[in-house]
């Protein structure tokens, strides 16, 4: 299984209350809304920050990261280059992402404590 952390940041002229309220309340029933078969995505999580901070320790910028959870890196192509995201879900990205900003992490998962 390959896990995608996907690092989102907001268009600049949205708040970051904005962005959030978008991207819960209306891309992701969008995402949602698309049929199983045409998803090869097992597992999908939103990571929004807190807003915490620790002394000495840089935060990130980042206003989000959606968490994908795939078999294999072609299940993500095909998510990606699929008629489903391409016509409908990253038209709707450009409403709240600044998608030059977008960073891709493809990683595996190895346990460590649970």
């Amino acid at each position: 299984m390959v896990k995608l952390s996907i690092f989102l940041t907001r268009r600049a002229d949205l708040t970051h209350d904005e962005f959030v309220d978008y991207w819960a309340t209306k891309h992701t029933p969008m995402i949602a809304s698309v049929p199983g078969e045409e998803v090869p995505v097992r597992r999908y999580v939103q990571l929004m920050p807190t807003g915490d901070e620790i002394a000495g320790i840089t935060t990130s910028s980042y206003d989000g990261v959606a968490e994908l959870w795939v078999d294999g890196i072609a299940d993500a192509t095909s998510w990606f280059t699929s008629e489903a995201y391409t016509t409908t879900i990253a038209v709707d990205e450009e409403r709240f992402l600044d998608r030059s900003k977008t960073r891709f992490l493809y990683a595996t998962e190895e346990l460590v404590f649970d």
